[in-house]
């Protein structure tokens, strides 16, 4: 029974394996779950440690963009993360199985299972996990920034289109909260390498990055766009809150002690429209981050400030002729 059970895991794992992303390898794997006699649901979730309470968030997957997020399994998850050390667990009493991917994987990645399995369909469990462990390990070392150890762009594109389709199925906002897209670009950041070398430069990118992940908090998305440009989407919030967090982030940079050398920061943004496109939306923001270059450097411009400006310079250009 073993066997078959054994075999009938590596079945599958070539399906699994076809997946280029862990979105799409946990979106299979779920449900690939759902389809066990006995299973009443499967969840996915992401844990950040040291946030949150007993020192961890948990944000669930699929998308889920509220901060103060939680589900009926989120007491569930705290007992299982203060006694699991990755792996497979079960309780057979209160009818769950807990699959925790901690190797080499940030955030540490959990399915749980409610309901209640046989035997033989735990071992098939226990088999495809362990597949399953791996490609996630596989999948985030590509879909992760070698030096910052941020998302890369391949990543945030997923991220971009998940939440697009996340507010494209939610009703309509009357709280006016939304998600953001931020582009962040290093000042002079060609000096930093012309004048200290490209391994201080890295340096630099190291701590920015750093500082990224201490000021924005876990329901955010940050990413390294390419060379010394970034990417936040700040989720859940107003245009206010969106301004006065990427304000107060420019600051931080601005006060924070780089070795050697002070840096600061420009940045553009706009605010995630379902109906655009992906590209259409980082255009617009990084039309904003080049205003803001072009008017001085270290500030933060709203494309749709910026927009209106320049519809109110066209109208008044054409009413003077």
């Amino acid at each position: 029974m073993i066997i078959d059970s054994v075999k009938r895991a590596f079945e599958v794992a070539a399906v699994f394996m076809a997946h280029r992303s862990y979105q799409s390898l946990t979106h299979a794997m779920i449900q690939f779950l759902e389809e066990f006699e006995g299973v009443e649901d499967v969840a996915a979730y992401e844990v950040f440690n040291g946030v949150g309470r007993n020192g961890s968030a948990i944000r669930r997957f699929p998308l889920t963009l509220d901060e103060d997020f939680q589900d009926r399994n989120t007491e569930l998850l705290q007992r299982i993360l203060a006694q699991s050390n990755g792996g497979v667990s079960a309780n057979v009493t209160e009818g769950w199985v807990c699959l925790d991917v901690i190797k080499e994987v940030k955030p540490r990645r959990m399915i749980l299972l409610r309901g209640s399995l046989s035997e033989e369909n735990r071992s098939i469990v226990e088999g495809i996990y362990a597949i399953y462990a791996s490609q996630v390990a596989l999948l985030d070392s590509k879909e992760r920034d070698a030096l910052t150890g941020l998302a890369n762009r391949q990543s945030m594109e997923t991220t971009i289109n998940d939440i697009i389709v996340f507010y494209r199925n939610k009703e309509s906002r009357k709280d006016r909260r939304y998600s953001w897209l931020a582009l962040l670009d290093i000042d002079f950041f060609k000096r930093v390498n012309d004048e200290y070398g490209h391994l201080y430069g890295d340096e630099v990118l190291l701590h920015f990055a750093g500082l990224m992940e201490h000021s924005f908090r876990h329901t955010d998305f940050l990413f390294r766009f390419g060379g010394e440009e970034f990417v936040v989407i700040v989720n859940n919030c107003d245009e206010a809150q969106v301004s006065a967090i990427l304000e107060r982030f420019r600051q931080q940079v601005e006060a924070y002690e780089f070795p050697s050398v002070r840096i600061t920061v420009s940045i553009g943004y706009c605010m995630i429209d379902p109906i655009a496109p992906p590209t259409l939306l980082i255009e617009r923001a990084d039309q904003a981050l080049y205003h803001a270059k072009d008017k001085g450097r270290n500030q933060v411009i709203n494309a749709a400030q910026l927009e209106i400006k320049r519809a109110s310079a066209a109208r008044q250009e054409v009413e003077l002729f």
